[in-house]
C-alpha cells in the first residue's frame, strides 16, 4: 500500500542521513557539485558530503490518477503525504526525488529539474498544426529562436535557482540526433529540415555557406553530387538543395559534418543561456536515448555540461539497445567523448500482466525475471566509477499514451509495492552507498 503517515523529516536532516560517506568532508560550496572520492565520480552536497543520486522519477503523476490512496487517504495533499513518502524512499535507500516531482516537494528533497530547449523527443508525434506534442527541428541559426530559448530558460530557472536542494538541470528528453536512425523513425532529420528552409532563412544561408566552403574549387563535383547546375557557388543560397539522395556516401558525410555545425550552434545558445540564468547549479545536459548520441554532438555539448545523461531503452524501435541489457558500449562512448561523469537518468524493466500485457520499456516475462535483469543492470552501473547515479522511471502505475499500454511503476495503481523490484533497489542502493563510504 501507499506508505502510512509518519512524523515530518526536515530537508537537511534528510541530506545528513542519506549522504554517503557522511564523515568525509569535501569543500562545501552551498550548492550541489561534482568531485571524485578515491577515484570515483560523485555528487557533493551543499554541505560538502559525497552523494549518489538514487531515486525514482514522475512522482508528481500521483495527482493525475483518480481514486487512488493519495486522493482518498491524503486528499491529494502533498504536505500531508510528504512524511510518508520520505519514509518510503528512505526505506528503499533512495536519496533523490528524481525529476517530475511536484514543486511542493522541492523544499524537502534533493531533486532534478527539466528544461526542454527544443522539442525533438522520441515520443513526439509528426507535426500537426495545433498539436502541442508535435516534434520540431527548429532553425537554431535564427536569432528569434535564440531569444525564445533564452526567455524559456530564464523562466524555468527562476523557479529553481535559489534552491539548494536542486541537484541540477536536465535538458531535452531522448532527443533525436542520429541521422540514419532519425530518418528511419521520422522520415526526416535536423539537417534535411534546415536544407528545406526557405531562401533567406538564417539556417538555409548557413547551410549554403557550409557547402560553399566545403566544395570551394570543386563546383563540378558539387553539381554532380547534389544534382545541381550552378555556374557559381554563390548561387547556393537560392538553390533547391532538397533534391538529393540522402543515402549517398558523400551526402551522408556532408550531412554528418553539418550536423556537428547544428550541434555547436545549438549547445552554444542553450549552454550560455543556462549558465547566465543559473550559474550555481549543475547541468546534466540532454537525456540521450542510448544509441542516439553521435560523437560530434557529444563533443559540441561537452563544454556546456557537468555530466552526461542517458536513458537506456524504452521500446521505441529495435534501432536502440533494450533496457534489459546494460549498454556498456554506448555508455562508455558517452563518457569517452565528453570526459564527463554519467547519470543514468531514466530506466526500467517492465513485465506483462493479464490486465496490462503492453508496458513501456522492454519486458521480462515476470516480476521475478524483471527483478533479476534489473539487478544485473544496476550492478553493472555500480562497477563503473564514472556513474554518479540512477533514477528509476515511474513511481506508480499510470496509462501510457498512443496505445503503448502501461507506464509500470514501483507501485501498482492501488499503491501496493512491486515487492521483488523494490527489494532489488533497496538492497543494491544500500550496497552502492555503503561501497562509497568504504571507498571501494
Amino acid at each position: 500500500m501507499f506508505p502510512s503517515r509518519v512524523s515530518v523529516v526536515a530537508a537537511f536532516v534528510w541530506l545528513a542521513v542519506l549522504s554517503p560517506a557522511a564523515g568525509q568532508e569535501l569543500e562545501a560550496t552551498g550548492w550541489f557539485r561534482l568531485d571524485q572520492v578515491d577515484g570515483r565520480d560523485v555528487f557533493v552536497t551543499p554541505e560538502g558530503r559525497p552523494y549518489l543520486a538514487l531515486g525514482v522519477n514522475h512522482i508528481g503523476a500521483l495527482e493525475r490518477i483518480e481514486n487512488n490512496a493519495f486522493q482518498t487517504e491524503y486528499g491529494g495533499n502533498w504536505d500531508r503525504f510528504r512524511p510518508s513518502l520520505l519514509k518510503q524512499l528512505r526505506g528503499w535507500n533512495m536519496t533523490s526525488l528524481g525529476y517530475g516531482g511536484p514543486p511542493t516537494l522541492h523544499a524537502h528533497l534533493p531533486y532534478f529539474a527539466s528544461i526542454a530547449p527544443v522539442h525533438n523527443e522520441k515520443h513526439r508525434s509528426h507535426p500537426v498544426p495545433g498539436r502541442r506534442d508535435s516534434y520540431e527541428f527548429p532553425d537554431v541559426f535564427d536569432p528569434e529562436w535564440a531569444r525564445a530559448v533564452d526567455q524559456r530558460i530564464a523562466e524555468e530557472t527562476a523557479r529553481h535557482r535559489d534552491n539548494r536542494l536542486l541537484i541540477g538541470y536536465f535538458w531535452t528528453d531522448t532527443p533525436t540526433w542520429d541521422l540514419v536512425k532519425t530518418r528511419a523513425l521520422r522520415g526526416t532529420e535536423w539537417v534535411s529540415e534546415i536544407r528545406a528552409l526557405p531562401d533567406g532563412a538564417p539556417g538555409k544561408r548557413r547551410y549554403a555557406a557550409f557547402l560553399a566552403e566545403r566544395y570551394a574549387g570543386k563546383l563540378a563535383e558539387l553539381n554532380g553530387i547534389y544534382g545541381l547546375a550552378l555556374d557559381d557557388l554563390d548561387e547556393l543560397a537560392g538553390a533547391d538543395l532538397t533534391r538529393i539522395a540522402v543515402g549517398r556516401h558523400r551526402v551522408r558525410e556532408d550531412d554528418e559534418a553539418f550536423l556537428a555545425v547544428i550541434a555547436e550552434q545549438y549547445f552554444s545558445v542553450v549552454g550560455r543561456s543556462q549558465r547566465k540564468h543559473d550559474p550555481n547549479h549543475l547541468v546534466l545536459g540532454e537525456r540521450y536515448l542510448a544509441g542516439d548520441h553521435p560523437e560530434a554532438v557529444l563533443r559540441a555539448a561537452a563544454p556546456y555540461i557537468d555530466a552526461v545523461s542517458v536513458q537506456p531503452g524504452d521500446r521505441y524501435t529495435r534501432l536502440y539497445p533494450p533496457s534489459t541489457e546494460y549498454p556498456d558500449v554506448e555508455i562508455e562512448a558517452l563518457h569517452a567523448a565528453t570526459g564527463k561523469p554519467v547519470m543514468i537518468c531514466d530506466h526500467a524493466v517492465s513485465y506483462p500482466t493479464p490486465a496490462e500485457p503492453r508496458t513501456i520499456f522492454e519486458q521480462a516475462e515476470s516480476e521475478r525475471a524483471a527483478a533479476a535483469v534489473t539487478e544485473a543492470f544496476v550492478r553493472a552501473a555500480m562497477r563503473r566509477t564514472y556513474v554518479v547515479g540512477y533514477l528509476r522511471c515511474q513511481y506508480v502505475d499510470r496509462p501510457a499514451s498512443y496505445g503503448r499500454g502501461l507506464r509500470q511503476g514501483l507501485l501498482r495503481e492501488d499503491g501496493e509495492p512491486r515487492r521483488l523490484l523494490t527489494e532489488v533497489y533497496t538492497r543494491l542502493f544500500g550496497e552502492w552507498t555503503s561501497r562509497l563510504k568504504r571507498g571501494d
